[in-house]
């Protein structure tokens, strides 16, 4: 970025805390073009609704559940506690035919792993994946710990915005926290105040008691909020997440892998899947899912196909500028010696 014309100052205060949170690791370790894509998607693509909408609730609760009991309604059913162990193979057709879940085996027409990188790589060490070529290559991709606080302090601070993006008190740590009294309805009434902040890149959390991450979530805070300093914490509740969130590192582009695979009825969903949608992270993560199910409409003969919205064109002064350079590139190419003197 430094050598684009970002001054040191801007890549410190403003462009490293986004990538740090965006791609939830400290910016040197993150690829080039997983950053100028977030960064796109978020910042140039969407300057006109930059701001999020949150949640009026957790998303189990508010989004998932009911999502759950619409499905159940068509039919679905869900098989809690099942972890997938293995699958097996039917050579005449050329296709998984079951799905192994421990001692218990389920016949499937089409599968979709919608997993994430570490769930992945524990499943091909044990199955008849680690056969498959596509899927080794996963093993050499990591995960990022995440370590997520929710906070009741005894009297009511001021915060200024709902959300908040920070970085800078330690090198490899990155973190947001959140208003719940301004975001979640069961606590718009609280006389107390309700943050939640979540710590990505959490390696150094992950190993702390309660207490210890406590100490560190209020000290951070206060760094951010003087107030937060002479607030007590009258509540907590910390859930860890280990090799929860995917780590876009230089160079693991090529070992992600796409949303079908050569198991003609198995097919991938997650934000680490490689899709021509311009989508970035929980929205790529619907995205390969629609098309996921797509391919198993597709490939069983039977069902609908679903929309997929496409991403928002380019704005007109973005258009206009990817315009001038792709003239600019084209002009410099026909002129001799360019790669030479034009660097």
């Amino acid at each position: 970025m430094i050598q684009f014309g970002c001054s040191e100052r801007l890549y410190r205060n403003v462009i490293g805390p986004l990538v740090q949170v965006g791609l939830f690791a400290p910016a040197e370790q993150c690829s080039a073009a997983a950053t100028l894509g977030i960064l796109y998607f978020i910042i140039l693509a969407h300057q006109k609704n930059f701001d999020l909408v949150w949640c009026r609730g957790t998303l189990r609760e508010k989004i998932f559940e009911p999502w759950m009991d619409s499905m159940r309604t068509r039919g679905c059913e869900f098989l809690d506690g099942r972890r997938v162990t293995d699958f097996i193979y039917d050579e005449e057709r050329c296709c998984i035919s079951d799905v192994v879940c421990g001692k218990e085996t389920y016949s499937a027409g089409a599968v979709v792993l919608a997993v994430g990188i570490s769930t992945l790589q524990e499943l091909i060490k044990n199955s008849i994946l680690c056969n498959r070529e596509e899927f080794l290559k996963v093993l050499n991709l990591a995960s990022i710990d995440v370590v997520s606080v929710k906070l009741w302090f005894d009297k009511k601070v001021t915060v200024p915005n709902v959300s908040n993006a920070c970085s800078g008190f330690g090198d490899s740590l990155a973190w947001t926290f959140f208003d719940l009294n301004k975001i979640y309805d069961e606590h718009k009434d609280d006389s107390a105040t309700v943050i939640q902040a979540d710590f990505y890149h959490a390696n150094e959390l992950m190993p702390l008691k309660d207490d210890q991450v406590v100490a560190k979530a209020v000290s951070y805070l206060s760094k951010c909020i003087k107030d937060f300093s002479t607030a007590t914490v009258m509540d907590h509740k910390i859930r860890r997440f280990p090799k929860s969130l995917t780590h876009f590192f230089p160079g693991s582009y090529k070992y992600m892998m796409r949303g079908f695979t050569s198991f003609p009825n198995l097919f991938m969903a997650g934000d680490w899947i490689t899709t021509r949608h311009g989508s970035w992270s929980q929205e790529r993560s619907y995205v390969t899912g629609l098309e996921a199910a797509n391919r198993v409409v597709d490939y069983l003969g039977d069902g609908s196909f679903s929309k997929i919205i496409p991403v928002e064109e380019d704005e007109p002064h973005i258009e206009a500028l990817r315009t001038v350079n792709r003239r600019f590139n084209e002009i410099r190419a026909q002129l001799p010696l360019s790669d030479y003197f034009l660097q």
